[in-house]
């Protein structure tokens, strides 16, 4: 019975470990520079994004992270984000390496658009 009890409790205890997550190769705090090739809005924005997996967050300036999920980051590198107000989304798409990225972005309700550069920051 004590046998029993015991390999029951190293099966249980080897499934916990072999169902936790791996840690994502993107995962960490970003910065993403936005800079505006058309259309009526300013030249360049800033944001800060964490990616947990393949989900992606917004950071406010004060270091808050929001709990709604942006967007998602393939294995790949492909990443596809949306925020700002739901009246007037931003989205931006494109790729990143396991420590900077870039893409294009578009503003469609106020017609803009342009390109982005993301840079992994230092924890």
């Amino acid at each position: 019975m004590r046998l029993a009890t015991t390999a029951a409790a190293s099966i249980v205890a080897l499934t916990s470990v072999a169902a936790a997550p791996a840690p994502g190769r993107y995962d960490g705090s970003w910065s993403i520079e936005i800079a505006t090739d058309g259309g009526a809005c300013d030249p360049l924005y800033r944001y800060y994004i964490v990616i947990d997996g393949e989900t992606v967050r917004i950071r406010s300036m004060l270091g808050e992270t929001a709990y709604a999920t942006a967007g998602f980051v393939q294995p790949n590198g492909s990443i596809n984000v949306r925020f700002g107000q739901a009246s007037d989304p931003v989205t931006v798409r494109g790729r990143l390496a396991s420590d900077a990225g870039a893409g294009t972005w578009v503003a469609e309700a106020r017609n803009c658009r342009g390109k982005w550069r993301a840079a992994r920051r230092q924890a």
